[in-house]
């Protein structure tokens, strides 16, 4: 095994997981699998559980957010570090709550993209240098609401937001993942991050935290 870590590399354009792969087993990371699709990337990871996926945004098909998303959803054992040829603020956000780990521009050192991968194993999140300078420049622009600006803060995903809104109804657990076609371990999956996002240790707690957010309609 290697000491740095495991990897898969999904890029449509084979050239550059090629080089990718070379800088990377350079340094002494171990290249586990490459993916040219998204449906590749979904095969690698199940694959190579416990890896950390560099992951195209702009795939053909099924492109980085969404397999980022049924990653989520699947609850497989892989941190997702997006890679984009642009320094784009509504794909940094679209891809944080897809569930990515990091993101970093195709044209940031290398250093950087080594150092990105060493702290999402670690559990930490990343941004290339300049993706974070473009994206406080973007809310240094933004005149957010109270409100608005903590939903943004707390990056709930469409998903976990649904299941906050089944959490204000009687069902279960069990009835939410039958309603939504998940297993009910990925649903207590995204109750425990709903809590964890919220500040919350109870069901009743994420309800009244919701309603302040505005994140549940007080009124249903």
């Amino acid at each position: 095994m290697s000491d740095k870590g495991r990897v898969i590399i999904a890029d449509d354009h084979a050239l550059f997981r090629q080089g990718l792969r070379q800088l990377l087993e350079t340094e002494g990371y171990a290249v586990e699998a490459e993916a040219m699709s998204g449906e590749e990337a979904l095969t690698a990871v199940a694959e190579h559980q416990g890896c950390v996926l560099l992951l195209d945004i702009a795939m053909p098909g099924m492109n980085g957010l969404e397999v980022a998303r049924r990653l989520a959803e699947r609850d497989d054992d892989v941190k997702v570090v997006m890679l984009s040829a642009r320094e784009d603020r509504d794909a940094l956000f679209s891809a944080i709550s897809a569930g990515a780990r990091g993101y970093v521009a195709k044209d940031a050192e290398p250093d950087q993209l080594f150092a990105a991968i060493d702290l999402v194993v670690r559990g930490g999140t990343v941004l290339s240098t300049g993706v974070a300078q473009n994206l406080g420049e973007g809310i240094r622009q933004l005149d957010y609401a109270p409100g608005a600006y903590e939903q943004r803060r707390l990056a709930l995903t469409d998903r976990e937001l649904e299941i906050l809104r089944l959490l204000a109804t009687p069902k279960s657990p069990a009835q939410m993942a039958s309603q939504l076609f998940l297993s009910k371990k990925t649903v207590q999956n995204h109750i425990s991050a709903i809590y964890r996002k919220l500040d919350v240790r109870s069901r009743s707690e994420a309800i009244v935290k919701g309603m302040e957010l505005h994140l549940i309609d007080s009124k249903g």
